[in-house]
Order: C-alpha cells, then sequence, then structure tokens
C-alpha cells in the first residue's frame, strides 16, 4: 500500500510538471509568414508512404506552423526526411528514400531547388566546405560532392561500408561507416584532392559525430544487436573521442543501449537520446554530466545560444509526434505536437 501511493504521488508530480509548461499555439499557414529566427522540425514520415514533412516554430510569434514545406510549395516533401543544416540563409533538407535534397530559403520555406542524387544512394546527412556539399549515401558507401553554385552532382567518393554521419574538422572530412551495425570505421576525406587519405578504427557502428568544445572528434558509435533472439549477445552504444589530427583515441565513454543521435549545445554540452534517458557530457573535459532527463526520446536538438534542448517524441510512429523544449538546466518550457516521427531540428538565427 505504501508502494501505491508513492507510485501515485509520483505520477502526479510528474503529471503537473508537464501540465504546467505552455503549450505554443499552432496552425497549418496558406502563406507562410517570413521569418528571423527559428525552429526546424524534419519529420520523417513513414517508409515509402511519403509523408515526411517540415515544422517551424517561430520564436518570435511563438507560433508553431505545421507541414510549411507543402503550404508554401505546393507539393510534398518527400519520403523519409532524414535530416536538415543550415548553410548561410538556405535550409538543405536531406530526403532519404526520394533519393534528393529540397533547398529552401530559411525565411519562408520558399524552394530554391531540388538536388537529385543517384536513384537508390539513400542520402543521410550533408555538411558543408567552401562551395561545395558532401552528402553520405548509406546505400551506394559513397559520398557525393555537390557544387552549391548549381546544385549539382559533380564528383562522388567511395568510402566505407553504408556511412551514416560526416563532419568537417582540421581540413578533413570525416565519414561514420556503419556498416548496418558491423561497421568499425571512419573514412577521412582530404576534400582538395576527393579521395580517402586514412581509415580510423572504431566501435561497432559509428554513425553520429560532433565536433567538441575540446576541438576533439565524438563519434557515437551504436554498437550491434548481434542476435536479435539474445539480448546478452548485443555489443552496447559508446562514445569515442578522437584526436582528429592524429586520429588517435583520446578517451572512450560506455553509453548503453543503441542510441542513434545526439546534439552539441550550449557550453560545449553534448546530449545523446538514449535508450531510456538523455545524458549528457562535457566536450572540454569529456567527462558525463549525468542524466539530463530520465526518459527515452527519438531525437535531440540543442540550441548552442540559448541552452534550450529540444526533444522529439515519436510516440507510436505512425501519428503525429511531439516536440519538449527544456531549458539549459532541465526545466520543461514548451510542448508542441509536430509531424510523423520528428528526429531531426536545426536553428534559424
Amino acid at each position: 500500500m505504501k508502494r501505491s501511493l508513492v507510485a501515485i504521488a509520483c505520477f502526479l508530480a510528474v503529471a503537473i510538471i508537464f501540465a504546467s509548461c505552455s503549450k505554443a499555439p499552432t496552425e497549418t499557414p496558406q502563406q507562410f509568414p517570413e521569418t528571423t529566427k527559428g525552429v526546424y522540425i524534419v519529420n520523417e514520415g513513414n517508409f515509402g508512404r511519403g509523408n515526411a514533412s517540415l515544422t517551424y516554430y517561430d520564436l518570435g510569434r511563438d507560433t508553431v506552423y505545421h507541414d510549411v514545406f507543402a503550404a508554401v510549395n505546393g507539393r510534398s516533401l518527400g519520403d523519409v526526411a532524414n535530416s536538415i543544416a543550415i548553410r548561410d540563409s538556405l535550409g538543405f533538407i536531406v530526403v532519404n528514400n526520394s533519393d534528393k535534397i529540397e533547398v529552401i530559403r530559411t525565411k519562408d520555406s520558399h524552394s530554391v531547388a531540388t538536388i537529385h542524387l543517384a536513384p537508390g544512394s539513400s542520402p543521410r546527412q550533408i555538411v558543408f566546405v567552401g562551395n561545395k556539399g558532401y552528402v553520405t549515401n548509406l546505400y551506394t558507401s559513397s559520398v557525393a560532392v555537390i557544387d552549391l553554385a548549381n546544385y549539382t552532382v559533380v564528383k562522388t567518393i567511395p568510402v566505407g561500408e553504408n556511412p551514416e554521419g560526416i563532419v568537417f574538422t582540421n581540413g578533413k572530412l570525416f565519414v561514420a561507416n556503419s556498416g548496418f551495425g558491423a561497421g568499425t570505421t571512419i573514412s577521412v576525406i582530404d576534400p582538395q584532392q576527393g579521395t580517402v587519405i586514412d581509415t580510423i578504427s572504431v566501435a561497432f557502428n559509428p554513425t553520429a559525430e560532433v565536433v567538441g568544445a575540446d576541438g576533439n572528434l565524438y563519434v557515437l558509435c551504436t554498437g550491434s544487436y548481434g542476435d536479435f533472439n539474445n539480448p546478452y549477445d548485443d555489443v552496447y552504444a559508446s562514445m569515442l573521442v578522437i584526436n582528429p589530427q592524429s586520429g588517435a583515441r583520446v578517451d572512450s565513454l560506455f553509453i548503453g543501449g543503441h542510441p542513434t543521435k545526439m546534439a552539441l549545445g550550449k557550453d560545449g554540452v553534448l546530449y545523446v537520446a538514449a535508450d531510456t534517458s538523455v545524458v549528457s557530457i562535457d566536450t572540454h573535459s569529456h567527462h558525463f554530466l549525468g542524466t539530463f532527463v530520465g526518459r527515452g526520446y527519438y531525437g535531440v536538438g540543442a540550441d548552442a545560444v540559448t541552452g534550450d534542448v529540444y526533444l522529439l517524441d515519436a510516440k507510436d510512429y505512425a501519428s503525429p509526434g511531439e516536440v519538449f523544449v527544456f531549458s539549459f538546466n532541465g526545466t520543461l518550457k514548451k510542448r508542441f505536437s509536430a509531424g510523423v516521427i520528428p528526429g531531426s531540428v536545426a536553428f534559424v538565427r
């Protein structure tokens, strides 16, 4: 009986916290208003359904706009929107199963160009170096080089099996080769030569990378599921800290579970959306800060200016998901609905 009363008290406390945070007004615009400061949420949608979408949270108006790409451009975003990256005043949305990248103006979400990749490429992430964009292609195990002056693919660089994450630092590109769970390498590309110049050995299934406040490369290795019928056969996730100049391993942090998403926020704090919680790591010292939120989320975004952390809940992966906005100190500030499977975040300044 005592345990039941404690459980009820905990439930009520959580309910009060969630009820007290504000919900932003929402609308589906006929004409998306021009904006200068806000947050894009890319909703993956279901594989093969073509129901990917774009949600925009206008910080100045404190208003959420749903399905803005379709509303503004009169057509669907595509099939499985995997990620988004901002370059100057443009947003590059990587649409995985449609083998394309949609380029929009961030001030009004109007389409600027559609970059078509080779059929079956399955693009995942994009990063920019000078006037070129570099895109990882999961199925063709390559990196496509895009001329940003005319939005055309000018070169394809073979890398390791099934690349996912890609970052640029120390004059080089670092490509995480997932191998669909079996990969254990990072391909290092010299963008001037346009070739792989080195390979770094890491743990199983490298999927995401960021450059920390200490200048090191933080590689999230999701691990391997091994035998699906034997949970004890799993290789659990870890965070490897790599010196980008030498390629040497500086540190290794055990994460557990099989997370795939992380984001670098204010003061060099790295947030990892683990299976049952969101954990934070200080990238000045590559030490754990602890549990940021004690439940799992599908995706995470972090505002390096305000310190706010956006946690993405995919719910049942079929109905609209939800976004929870936490302050730097872990206080829930706001929540709002999104599209089906919210997966990635980008900030417009």
